[in-house]
């Protein structure tokens, strides 16, 4: 009989609707608060999931009574927990520990993958010795990460002796590394490859991650998949893969540059779906839902196949950044050409950028080929911005005189 443990993060995933052939055979234990739950064999939210114990806890005392015959989970600081569970439970399928590591660890990461395609150069530091040597041998810009961390978060750029003085009256933590700094465009590839089954797909930021601790809004933009860019990134990523111990089934995102020498290198690669507005994207051109293309065939049931045809239109979203002062995102851009317009209700007055999915808002965009999408999002990002509501300005109008005015 089929038992299937889930840790789940995506807060908009509906467990019932992309596998109900299995809905009763599944124990969710979720990062966030699900809406359609009914159904399940369990349903668990955990609060902070992805950093206490008991979800991992509570699959283990499960499976004394019911052996689980899959574990699942679409968050990527899960993965090396999931394959611990796996193979102290013996439950078939999924990634194995050695593998979950190289695609988590970004410094095992790019060891891997150095040995068939170019990375930056980089090292493990463990201690301020390590990274001034660093610098010493690399010179400046040099980028310093946490290993396994996401989201841009927790990233500093250093350019300068003074940045790196700067950096040193932080607190030191014991998971960083550091990295060249590599002039050029950044790409990401988002795939879901399984035995009989491939889809993959390529777009471009529109400025880089990192852009957006200086204020710079994020976003990204499809490739169409008939462009000769768009194969050689794909290419790219089967190299890639080559050089890394992977599951059967699995979701990929890749970043890659794409330096003023026409050389391709590697920025990251991860083992599950991309985050932000990529699952929304890849919908919207492709009819592909990335995250229940890999739960059914995870699970061992099958997927719709992907479209041979190339798409009509393709798509792009910008993402408003936080401010950092009280404002209101205004209404839908008045654009024919705008597919999804969506403000994020949960955000609090006056925050601030954390991350690079942060957002105030975002829109989503189509057009015939990159260029008109890059446009496009362009129009929209300077609409969204001229029209943000200083709420601050608001409160401080005299009575009879609220009226609303532009950031």
């Amino acid at each position: 009989m089929t038992h299937i443990a889930v840790i789940n993060y995506g807060p908009q995933l509906d467990y019932p609707a992309m596998i109900p052939e299995l809905a009763g055979a599944l124990h969710v234990f979720s990062h966030h608060e699900l809406k359609n739950t009914e159904g399940l064999a369990r349903y668990e939210y955990v609060e902070d999931c992805e950093s206490v114990p008991y979800a991992e806890l509570m699959i283990r005392r499960l499976a004394r009574h019911r052996p689980f015959t899959h574990l699942v989970t679409d968050n990527e600081y899960d993965l090396e927990r999931a394959a611990r569970i796996r193979e102290d439970l013996g439950i078939p399928g999924g990634q194995s520990p050695a593998s979950a590591l190289s695609f988590r660890d970004k410094v095992v990461m790019k060891e891997v993958a150095g040995q068939v395609v170019a990375t930056a150069r980089f090292a493990r530091l463990e201690s301020v010795v390590d990274l001034t040597g660093f610098i010493e041998k690399c010179g400046y810009p040099v980028v310093v990460k946490p290993v396994k961390q996401g989201g841009s978060r927790d990233i500093v750029v250093l350019r300068s002796e003074d940045d790196l003085l700067a950096f040193s009256r932080r607190h030191w933590r014991e998971d960083l590394m550091a990295e060249e700094f590599i002039e050029g465009r950044m790409y990401h590839v988002d795939a879901v490859l399984a035995d009989g089954y491939r889809f993959v797909a390529s777009s471009r930021y529109l400025r880089s991650c990192l852009g957006v601790f200086s204020g710079q809004n994020n976003g990204s933009l499809q490739l169409r998949p008939d462009d000769p860019f768009a194969r050689r990134l794909e290419e790219f990523l089967d190299r890639v893969l080559g050089a890394f111990d992977t599951p059967d089934v699995s979701a990929y995102h890749l970043e890659v540059f794409h330096t003023p020498d026409d050389e391709l290198v590697l920025c990251e690669i991860a083992s599950r779906v991309g985050g932000d507005r990529i699952p929304a994207l890849t919908r919207a051109t492709y009819g592909v839902d990335l995250h229940t293309a890999v739960l059914r065939q995870s699970c061992g049931l099958p997927a719709a196949p992907p479209p041979t045809a190339p798409p009509a239109e393709v798509h792009g979203s910008v993402s408003i950044l936080p401010q950092g002062r009280p404002v209101r995102a205004p209404g839908r851009p008045p654009f024919p050409w705008v597919c999804h317009y969506e403000v994020n209700e949960r955000l609090a007055p006056g925050a601030v950028t954390l991350y690079s999915a942060s957002h105030l808002c975002f829109v989503i965009v189509r057009g015939a080929d990159t260029a008109e999408v890059e446009d496009r999002l362009l129009q929209a990002e300077a609409w969204l911005m001229a029209n943000l509501e200083n709420l601050e300005e608001r409160e401080n109008q005299p009575d009879g005189d609220q009226q609303v005015r532009p950031v």
